[in-house]
Protein backbone atom coordinates (compact mmCIF):
# COMPACT_ATOMS: atom_id res chain seq x y z
CA UNK A 1 0.00 0.00 0.00
CA UNK A 2 1.23 3.18 -0.67
CA UNK A 3 0.21 7.02 1.12
CA UNK A 4 0.43 10.07 -1.36
CA UNK A 5 0.09 13.21 0.68
CA UNK A 6 0.66 16.84 -0.01
CA UNK A 7 1.67 19.43 2.26
CA UNK A 8 -1.17 20.54 2.94
CA UNK A 9 -2.22 17.32 3.72
CA UNK A 10 1.56 17.08 5.86
CA UNK A 11 0.06 19.97 8.07
CA UNK A 12 -3.21 19.45 8.79
CA UNK A 13 -1.81 15.53 10.07
CA UNK A 14 0.66 17.23 12.40
CA UNK A 15 -1.80 20.02 13.46
CA UNK A 16 -4.88 17.49 14.26
CA UNK A 17 -1.66 14.94 16.28
CA UNK A 18 -0.64 18.64 18.53
CA UNK A 19 -4.22 19.60 18.90
CA UNK A 20 -5.32 15.71 19.94
CA UNK A 21 -2.21 15.13 22.03
CA UNK A 22 -2.02 18.26 24.35
CA UNK A 23 1.79 18.93 22.96
CA UNK A 24 2.92 22.03 24.37
CA UNK A 25 4.43 25.06 23.10
CA UNK A 26 8.68 24.67 23.08
CA UNK A 27 10.16 26.20 26.08
CA UNK A 28 13.26 28.03 23.68
CA UNK A 29 11.23 30.58 21.73
CA UNK A 30 14.55 30.61 19.33
CA UNK A 31 13.96 26.90 18.64
CA UNK A 32 11.20 24.49 16.92
CA UNK A 33 10.86 21.09 18.15
CA UNK A 34 7.73 19.24 16.66
CA UNK A 35 7.38 15.06 18.09
CA UNK A 36 4.41 13.37 16.32
CA UNK A 37 3.54 9.41 16.01
CA UNK A 38 0.58 9.49 13.49
CA UNK A 39 -1.37 6.83 11.75
CA UNK A 40 0.82 7.55 8.80
CA UNK A 41 4.15 8.47 10.47
CA UNK A 42 6.36 8.90 12.72
CA UNK A 43 8.02 12.84 12.48
CA UNK A 44 10.14 14.23 15.15
CA UNK A 45 11.46 17.90 13.47
CA UNK A 46 14.00 20.48 14.93
CA UNK A 47 14.23 24.29 13.69
CA UNK A 48 16.32 26.90 14.69
CA UNK A 49 17.01 30.42 13.20
CA UNK A 50 20.88 31.36 13.27
CA UNK A 51 22.36 34.26 11.65
CA UNK A 52 20.44 36.82 9.50
CA UNK A 53 19.58 34.51 6.15
CA UNK A 54 20.74 30.88 7.71
CA UNK A 55 18.80 28.39 9.78
CA UNK A 56 18.73 24.85 10.68
CA UNK A 57 16.75 21.82 10.40
CA UNK A 58 16.82 18.52 11.21
CA UNK A 59 14.43 15.90 10.76
CA UNK A 60 13.70 11.98 10.87
CA UNK A 61 10.40 10.60 9.25
CA UNK A 62 9.48 6.60 9.47
CA UNK A 63 6.29 6.12 6.94
CA UNK A 64 4.05 3.39 7.97
CA UNK A 65 3.38 2.58 4.88
CA UNK A 66 5.31 3.39 1.41
CA UNK A 67 4.63 6.85 0.97
CA UNK A 68 4.71 9.87 -1.50
CA UNK A 69 4.84 13.21 -0.44
CA UNK A 70 4.34 16.08 -3.25
CA UNK A 71 5.20 19.60 -2.37
CA UNK A 72 4.36 22.62 -4.44
CA UNK A 73 7.45 25.47 -4.15
CA UNK A 74 6.30 28.42 -4.73
CA UNK A 75 8.56 31.50 -5.54
CA UNK A 76 10.80 31.31 -3.23
CA UNK A 77 14.47 32.40 -3.49
CA UNK A 78 15.80 30.37 -0.38
CA UNK A 79 18.93 27.67 -1.30
CA UNK A 80 19.07 24.14 0.79
CA UNK A 81 21.78 21.99 1.84
CA UNK A 82 20.35 18.59 2.77
CA UNK A 83 22.84 16.11 4.00
CA UNK A 84 21.86 12.33 4.22
CA UNK A 85 22.34 10.49 7.88
CA UNK A 86 19.64 7.67 7.43
CA UNK A 87 17.60 6.24 4.68
CA UNK A 88 17.56 6.37 1.29
CA UNK A 89 14.76 7.75 -1.01
CA UNK A 90 13.96 8.88 -4.59
CA UNK A 91 13.26 12.57 -5.30
CA UNK A 92 11.90 13.79 -8.72
CA UNK A 93 12.00 17.12 -9.60
CA UNK A 94 9.53 18.31 -12.44
CA UNK A 95 11.50 19.74 -15.17
CA UNK A 96 14.67 19.40 -13.24
CA UNK A 97 15.61 15.41 -12.86
CA UNK A 98 13.58 12.28 -13.64
CA UNK A 99 14.85 10.68 -10.74
CA UNK A 100 17.39 11.26 -8.19
CA UNK A 101 18.38 8.78 -5.51
CA UNK A 102 19.34 10.84 -2.49
CA UNK A 103 21.34 8.20 -0.41
CA UNK A 104 23.40 7.44 2.55
CA UNK A 105 26.60 9.48 2.50
CA UNK A 106 25.30 12.26 0.01
CA UNK A 107 24.19 15.18 -0.23
CA UNK A 108 22.75 18.34 -2.41
CA UNK A 109 22.49 21.69 -3.21
CA UNK A 110 18.93 23.07 -4.72
CA UNK A 111 16.83 25.57 -4.95
CA UNK A 112 13.31 24.68 -6.12
CA UNK A 113 11.68 28.22 -7.17
CA UNK A 114 8.13 26.83 -9.23
CA UNK A 115 9.10 23.57 -9.26
CA UNK A 116 6.95 20.78 -8.16
CA UNK A 117 8.44 17.86 -6.52
CA UNK A 118 7.93 14.26 -5.14
CA UNK A 119 9.95 12.51 -2.66
CA UNK A 120 9.19 8.59 -2.25
CA UNK A 121 10.14 6.43 1.07
CA UNK A 122 9.77 3.04 1.61
CA UNK A 123 7.37 1.60 4.57
CA UNK A 124 9.31 1.17 7.94
CA UNK A 125 12.47 2.64 6.99
CA UNK A 126 13.63 5.50 9.14
CA UNK A 127 14.57 8.70 7.23
CA UNK A 128 17.43 11.04 8.96
CA UNK A 129 18.43 14.57 6.78
CA UNK A 130 20.25 17.37 8.63
CA UNK A 131 19.56 20.40 6.63
CA UNK A 132 20.85 24.27 6.20
CA UNK A 133 18.62 26.74 4.89
CA UNK A 134 20.01 29.67 3.10
CA UNK A 135 18.41 33.27 1.83
CA UNK A 136 21.21 34.14 -0.46
CA UNK A 137 20.71 37.79 -0.71
CA UNK A 138 20.31 38.30 3.28
CA UNK A 139 23.43 35.97 4.16
CA UNK A 140 25.56 36.96 1.59
CA UNK A 141 24.95 40.88 1.46
CA UNK A 142 28.45 41.72 3.33
CA UNK A 143 30.27 40.40 0.75
CA UNK A 144 31.32 42.05 -2.05
CA UNK A 145 31.62 40.90 -5.78
CA UNK A 146 34.95 39.24 -6.38
CA UNK A 147 34.12 37.37 -2.82
CA UNK A 148 31.03 35.84 -4.00
CA UNK A 149 33.09 35.00 -7.32
CA UNK A 150 34.34 32.29 -5.34
CA UNK A 151 31.28 30.71 -4.73
CA UNK A 152 29.59 27.27 -6.26
CA UNK A 153 28.23 29.49 -9.97
CA UNK A 154 24.98 27.99 -8.85
CA UNK A 155 24.58 30.22 -5.98
CA UNK A 156 26.68 33.49 -7.51
CA UNK A 157 23.75 34.97 -9.05
CA UNK A 158 21.22 34.64 -6.57
CA UNK A 159 23.21 35.84 -4.04
CA UNK A 160 24.29 38.99 -6.07
CA UNK A 161 21.11 40.59 -7.25
CA UNK A 162 18.40 37.44 -5.74
CA UNK A 163 17.74 36.49 -9.32
CA UNK A 164 16.15 32.98 -9.08
CA UNK A 165 16.95 30.10 -11.17
CA UNK A 166 16.14 26.60 -10.29
CA UNK A 167 18.92 24.15 -9.58
CA UNK A 168 19.90 20.67 -8.14
CA UNK A 169 23.41 19.22 -7.56
CA UNK A 170 24.15 16.10 -5.75
CA UNK A 171 27.68 15.79 -3.94
CA UNK A 172 29.32 13.15 -1.64
CA UNK A 173 29.77 13.51 2.02
CA UNK A 174 33.30 13.45 3.26
CA UNK A 175 34.44 12.22 6.67
CA UNK A 176 34.84 15.74 7.80
CA UNK A 177 31.59 16.77 7.21
CA UNK A 178 29.82 13.73 8.83
CA UNK A 179 31.95 14.71 11.48
CA UNK A 180 30.48 18.15 11.78
CA UNK A 181 27.16 16.07 11.32
CA UNK A 182 27.20 14.13 14.49
CA UNK A 183 28.46 17.40 16.20
CA UNK A 184 25.58 18.93 14.89
CA UNK A 185 23.22 15.73 16.27
CA UNK A 186 24.97 15.19 19.23
CA UNK A 187 24.87 19.19 20.71
CA UNK A 188 26.33 19.54 23.61
CA UNK A 189 24.70 22.76 25.01
CA UNK A 190 21.79 24.88 25.28
CA UNK A 191 20.35 28.15 25.22
CA UNK A 192 22.34 30.81 23.47
CA UNK A 193 25.67 28.64 23.41
CA UNK A 194 24.04 26.27 21.71
CA UNK A 195 22.75 28.55 19.17
CA UNK A 196 26.03 30.09 18.74
CA UNK A 197 27.25 26.48 18.52
CA UNK A 198 25.09 25.16 15.91
CA UNK A 199 25.75 28.43 13.74
CA UNK A 200 29.42 27.61 13.86
CA UNK A 201 28.75 24.03 12.98
CA UNK A 202 26.51 24.95 10.14
CA UNK A 203 29.06 27.69 8.24
CA UNK A 204 31.64 24.90 8.86
CA UNK A 205 29.33 22.42 6.92
CA UNK A 206 28.16 25.05 4.20
CA UNK A 207 31.98 25.63 3.76
CA UNK A 208 32.97 21.82 3.15
CA UNK A 209 30.28 21.71 0.30
CA UNK A 210 30.83 24.51 -1.47
CA UNK A 211 34.60 23.88 -1.48
CA UNK A 212 34.42 20.02 -2.96
CA UNK A 213 31.45 21.39 -5.34
CA UNK A 214 34.07 24.23 -6.36
CA UNK A 215 36.79 21.90 -6.69
CA UNK A 216 34.39 19.48 -8.93
CA UNK A 217 33.33 22.23 -11.21
CA UNK A 218 37.09 23.53 -11.69
CA UNK A 219 38.22 19.87 -12.59
CA UNK A 220 35.26 19.10 -15.21
CA UNK A 221 35.93 22.62 -17.16
CA UNK A 222 39.33 21.32 -17.59
CA UNK A 223 37.81 18.13 -19.75
CA UNK A 224 35.73 16.71 -22.02
CA UNK A 225 31.82 15.79 -21.40
CA UNK A 226 31.63 12.52 -20.28
CA UNK A 227 28.73 9.66 -22.41
CA UNK A 228 25.47 8.98 -20.36
CA UNK A 229 26.84 5.58 -20.63
CA UNK A 230 30.48 6.04 -18.88
CA UNK A 231 29.02 8.35 -16.23
CA UNK A 232 26.77 5.15 -15.40
CA UNK A 233 29.64 2.82 -14.98
CA UNK A 234 31.57 4.81 -13.19
CA UNK A 235 28.70 5.40 -10.59
CA UNK A 236 28.50 1.38 -10.56
CA UNK A 237 32.16 1.45 -9.61
CA UNK A 238 31.76 3.90 -6.83
CA UNK A 239 28.81 1.29 -5.87
CA UNK A 240 31.60 -1.83 -6.39
CA UNK A 241 33.93 -0.09 -4.33
CA UNK A 242 31.35 0.50 -1.42
CA UNK A 243 30.42 -3.21 -1.45
CA UNK A 244 33.89 -4.56 -1.19
CA UNK A 245 36.07 -1.94 0.93
CA UNK A 246 37.44 -4.32 3.03
CA UNK A 247 38.57 -5.97 0.17
CA UNK A 248 38.76 -3.37 -2.51
CA UNK A 249 39.55 -4.72 -5.96
CA UNK A 250 42.99 -3.11 -8.21
CA UNK A 251 42.33 -0.57 -10.41
CA UNK A 252 42.69 -2.97 -13.93
CA UNK A 253 39.71 -5.59 -11.96
CA UNK A 254 37.39 -2.60 -11.66
CA UNK A 255 37.62 -1.47 -14.64
CA UNK A 256 36.87 -4.84 -16.08
CA UNK A 257 33.82 -5.38 -13.70
CA UNK A 258 32.34 -1.75 -15.34
CA UNK A 259 33.61 -2.85 -18.70
CA UNK A 260 35.80 0.60 -18.86
CA UNK A 261 39.10 0.83 -19.57
CA UNK A 262 41.47 1.83 -17.03
CA UNK A 263 42.38 5.58 -18.10
CA UNK A 264 38.94 6.19 -18.58
CA UNK A 265 37.31 4.87 -14.99
CA UNK A 266 40.49 7.11 -13.48
CA UNK A 267 39.59 10.52 -15.51
CA UNK A 268 36.17 9.93 -15.49
CA UNK A 269 35.69 8.65 -11.43
CA UNK A 270 37.63 12.29 -10.91
CA UNK A 271 35.73 14.25 -12.61
CA UNK A 272 32.44 12.46 -11.47
CA UNK A 273 33.29 12.51 -8.10
CA UNK A 274 35.97 14.85 -7.40
CA UNK A 275 38.81 12.83 -6.07
CA UNK A 276 40.43 9.95 -7.44
CA UNK A 277 39.21 5.86 -7.35
CA UNK A 278 40.94 5.30 -4.14
CA UNK A 279 41.19 8.43 -2.84
CA UNK A 280 37.31 7.78 -2.66
CA UNK A 281 37.84 4.67 -0.98
CA UNK A 282 40.11 5.74 1.46
CA UNK A 283 37.24 8.73 2.65
CA UNK A 284 34.56 6.00 2.64
CA UNK A 285 36.87 4.17 4.72
CA UNK A 286 37.87 6.19 7.07
CA UNK A 287 34.26 7.31 7.43
CA UNK A 288 33.04 4.33 8.50
CA UNK A 289 35.67 3.88 10.99
CA UNK A 290 34.42 7.12 12.52
CA UNK A 291 30.98 5.94 12.64
CA UNK A 292 32.28 2.48 14.60
CA UNK A 293 34.59 4.23 16.65
CA UNK A 294 31.78 6.82 18.09
CA UNK A 295 28.37 5.06 17.36
CA UNK A 296 29.07 1.46 17.91
CA UNK A 297 31.84 2.18 20.64
CA UNK A 298 34.23 -0.31 18.85
CA UNK A 299 38.25 -0.34 20.19
CA UNK A 300 40.70 0.69 17.73
CA UNK A 301 42.05 -2.50 16.44
CA UNK A 302 37.76 -3.98 15.91
CA UNK A 303 37.31 -1.08 14.26
CA UNK A 304 40.63 -1.41 11.93
CA UNK A 305 39.85 -4.79 10.88
CA UNK A 306 36.04 -3.51 9.88
CA UNK A 307 37.24 -1.53 7.58
CA UNK A 308 40.02 -3.68 5.98
CA UNK A 309 42.98 -2.76 8.09
CA UNK A 310 45.22 -5.79 8.40
CA UNK A 311 47.86 -3.11 10.78
CA UNK A 312 46.45 -1.26 13.87
CA UNK A 313 49.60 1.07 13.20
CA UNK A 314 48.48 1.77 9.54
CA UNK A 315 45.19 2.59 10.45
CA UNK A 316 45.55 4.88 13.35
CA UNK A 317 48.28 6.63 10.85
CA UNK A 318 45.45 7.19 8.03
CA UNK A 319 42.92 7.98 10.71
CA UNK A 320 45.29 10.88 12.36
CA UNK A 321 46.28 11.89 9.13
CA UNK A 322 42.42 12.08 7.91
CA UNK A 323 40.71 13.98 11.37
CA UNK A 324 44.27 15.30 13.11
CA UNK A 325 43.49 13.37 16.38
CA UNK A 326 44.85 9.72 17.00
CA UNK A 327 41.58 7.19 17.02
CA UNK A 328 42.49 5.88 20.57
CA UNK A 329 42.63 9.47 22.05
CA UNK A 330 39.12 10.69 20.45
CA UNK A 331 37.29 6.69 21.87
CA UNK A 332 38.80 7.66 25.18
CA UNK A 333 37.17 11.09 25.25
CA UNK A 334 33.69 9.32 23.89
CA UNK A 335 34.39 7.05 26.92
CA UNK A 336 34.75 9.57 29.58
CA UNK A 337 31.41 11.24 28.66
Amino acid sequence: MTIVLYDQDWEEILDEYQQNHLCGSNPDIYQKYIEANTKYFYWREFYMPLRSGLHLRTYELKPIDNLIEIAEHGNDTSVTLSFFIKGNSQTILQGLNDSANEIVGSNYLQSLPNIKERDKYVANTQVLRVQICLEPAKFFSEFDANQLQQLPPELQIVAANGEIQPYYRQGITTPEMQMVLQQILNCPFQGLMKRLYLEAKAIELMTFQFSQFIETKSYSDSKPSLKIDDIDRIHQAKEFIIHNFKNPPSLLELSRQVKLNDYKLKQGFRQVFGTTVFGYLHDYRMQQAYMLLTKEKMKVKEAAQAVGYASPSSFNSAFKKKFGVNPKTYQVKKYKE
